[in-house]
């Protein structure tokens, strides 16, 4: 004799349950994949303060221009390796087309960053006025540093970071139009200072 009880009948997964764990499966290896904010926001934001700051103190006579091209190096090798490393990091073990993306998302950095060295070094060479060509160097950078993010923001469906991008574009523009020497006061403080609070405003709200 069957002794067995039942409470109700059986619950089978709808088509809609499985859809939407599919959904959740994808919210949380999207989430995974995007590249840490403290290792992709922050090092460009204080790049920015100690390169383009200290290029605004050598004006003002406050440092020597020795100091500030040692600035200016660092600032500029320290964020391109920590986002190279962050990116590796946010696909380490991963396999197929992700791993891909992401490998050829940190290459990007490193070659556009060649690209625009070369070109505006090529530049200089020319006899273009130095304050013509730090409107050049500023903008050219920032209009590299923010199509890239603007890519990234569209790889890892990140609007932060495709807001990121076209503050990024704003900035560059503004620096060009207030003109020189002003422009490093903006990419120090608007540049650096919009990487450091998404960085630190990401950082936060993952952690809650």
């Amino acid at each position: 004799m069957d002794t067995s009880t039942h409470d109700g009948p059986a619950e089978h997964p709808t088509a809609a349950d499985a859809l939407a764990a599919i959904d959740a499966q994808q919210q949380r290896t999207t989430t995974a994949l995007r590249p840490s904010p403290l290792g992709m926001f922050l090092p460009w934001g204080l790049g920015y303060l100690v390169g383009f700051g200290g290029v605004w103190l050598a004006i003002r006579g406050v440092l020597p221009d020795a100091v500030v091209t040692v600035l200016l190096v660092v600032a500029a090798i320290v964020p391109l390796a920590s986002t190279g490393i962050t990116v590796a990091r946010s696909t380490h073990g991963l396999a197929g087309p992700t791993k891909r993306i992401g490998a050829l998302y940190g290459w990007a950095w490193l070659l556009g960053f060649a690209a625009l060295f070369a070109i505006n070094i090529r530049v200089g060479f020319l006899g273009v006025p130095g304050p013509t060509l730090s409107l050049i160097w500023s903008g050219s950078a920032l209009l590299v540093v923010g199509l890239l993010y603007l890519a990234g923001g569209a790889l890892w469906n990140h609007v932060p970071q495709y807001v990121l991008g076209v503050w990024t574009l704003a900035t560059g523009v503004l620096s060009v139009f207030v003109g020189y020497p002003a422009n490093f006061a903006v990419l120090a403080l608007a540049g650096g200072g919009g990487f450091i609070v998404l960085g630190l405003w990401l950082h936060a709200k993952s952690r809650r």
